[in-house]
């Protein structure tokens, strides 16, 4: 399978770590000013100790929807991989960002795009679009297509907790909400075609930590068994214990890297999910590799973005050169569940 193209985009609305802040206190004017300032200060040291600077929102104000970066994105795409729209045969939807439980969320944007193509989704969280990538690497090379789209439109701050989020019930919910803080948008398109370049795929789960990061649906008691941890901020509200997720994914990368990985040192440029700076730089600290091979430079301008991390990652390292043509690439996502991967290719 190879890469032909790799596109990205952030919507316009800009959100600093001081409007963050900002926000809390204004949606809790209501509530003693101590618990506030309490609640803000502990929040900022939290923000700066993740690496945490912007992230974007889609900006109502200008009427921007995730339909409208989708299309951009798809265009942008073909055009890099000098493809005609007629020339793929199937569109991979992924992510956590959806419009729809049913249909596939495929189906609209192979509408929106005037395509006539085979489409399904595919969910696993945060690594949703590796998961895509497997599926059509397979796909791909058993012949049963040509060209594939795999699509994100990770747009999910106003549908599952923003402003409620902002809102302060109690000082302890600051460990199981930070993380939707640092949550930012994007969408991505990334064209692969067949070809006989060899990928290798490893993933490794472990399902007792499972609540660790959720977002839970109307009714999804129905769906699992008791848990403390599930619900914390409502229905449709994103729960996210950092601290310990980001332990456990530290731990298990370097395990999984270690196993999996001969020569740690041979890879070009690693792309880990960038849902802190912390985690990336103590992981490559103790596999021993050049922490300059880890590329890092999504979180701090982007936030998390989900499972658009990745390819806005190796979007941004092409335009600087950082990722070329013939790179012995690797993949170390970390996505909730929780699973671990390591992907392996040459770009």
């Amino acid at each position: 399978m190879k890469v032909r193209a790799v596109a990205a985009k952030a919507p316009s609305l800009k959100i600093t770590n001081e409007r963050i802040i900002c926000d809390v206190g204004r949606l809790n004017s209501d509530l003693p000013s101590d618990v506030v300032s309490r609640y803000q200060r502990e929040l900022s040291l939290l923000l700066k100790k993740t690496g945490a600077k912007d992230r974007y929102y889609r900006d109502r104000s200008k009427n921007e929807t995730a339909l409208a970066m989708v299309k951009q994105v798809i265009a942008a795409a073909l055009r890099d991989a000098e493809m005609e729209k007629g020339e793929i045969d199937l569109l991979v939807f992924c992510g956590v960002g959806r419009g729809f439980l049913e249909p596939a969320n495929a189906y609209f944007c192979a509408k929106a795009m005037s395509m006539e193509c085979n489409c399904f989704d595919v969910s696993d969280a945060c690594m949703s679009w590796v998961r895509a990538l497997e599926i059509s690497y397979h796909m791909l090379k058993n012949g049963a297509y040509r060209n594939i789209l795999i699509v994100n439109a990770e747009f999910t701050v106003y549908e599952y907790g923003y402003p409620d989020i902002f809102r302060i019930r109690s000082p302890e919910q600051l460990a199981y909400t930070f993380p939707a803080y640092t949550i930012g948008e994007a969408a991505s398109a990334t064209v692969v075609s067949r070809s006989d370049d060899e990928w290798r795929f490893c993933f490794e789960a472990n399902p007792e930590l499972v609540s660790l990061c959720t977002i839970p649906l109307k009714g999804y008691k129905n769906f699992c068994e008791d848990d403390e941890n599930l619900g914390l901020n409502g229905v449709n509200g994103f729960v996210s214990f950092g601290i310990e997720l980001f332990d456990a994914a530290v731990e298990k990368m370097v395990d999984l890297s270690r196993s999996e990985i001969v020569d740690l040192e041979g890879p070009d440029i690693w792309f880990p999910h960038a849902a802190a700076a912390d985690p990336c730089r103590r992981a490559a600290e103790r596999l021993g590799i050049d922490r300059a091979k880890f590329y890092q430079e999504v979180f701090p301008p982007y936030g998390n973005i989900v499972s658009a991390s990745i390819p806005m990652g190796m979007r941004m390292a092409l335009d600087e050169g950082r990722l070329r043509r013939g790179d012995r690439v690797v993949l170390c996502p970390v996505s909730a569940g929780m699973v671990f991967s390591i992907v392996e290719f040459t770009f």
